[in-house]
């Protein structure tokens, strides 16, 4: 089975768009401006599977910041207790390379 790409952020803990087909994600690296003109600052996270998780607002500080928590996906109690923002794709046990590099070692793969 092929691993799934997730396209972020240098050492993102979680993602919030879903993971793509590698040939898509190597596809996007090249083709979009602003993945291609971020460098090293974009990751290529590699992962057999994920768990999917819910970012919710659980209150907030004197100074006005959002204070949130993650919880399990579907859990049944989150939804009384916080507001969902985002659900988060969290990969498990993934391998990281920046972006050009992981672009470069599957062209020259498959070269």
């Amino acid at each position: 089975m092929e691993q799934l790409a997730f396209v972020g952020e240098t050492d993102a803990g979680y993602y919030l768009e879903p993971p793509l087909h590698q040939d898509c994600a190597a596809y996007a690296l090249q083709v979009c401006p602003r993945l291609h003109a971020a460098g090293d600052r974009i990751e290529v996270a590699l992962a057999q599977t994920y768990t999917l998780m819910e970012d919710r607002i659980v209150g907030m500080t004197a100074g006005g910041e959002l204070r949130r928590a993650r919880f399990a996906f579907g859990d049944p109690v989150a939804r009384h207790l916080a507001v969902l923002e985002f659900y988060l794709a969290v990969p498990v046990a993934p391998t990281r390379q920046t972006g050009p590099e992981w672009v470069a070692n599957r062209t020259q793969s498959v070269a």
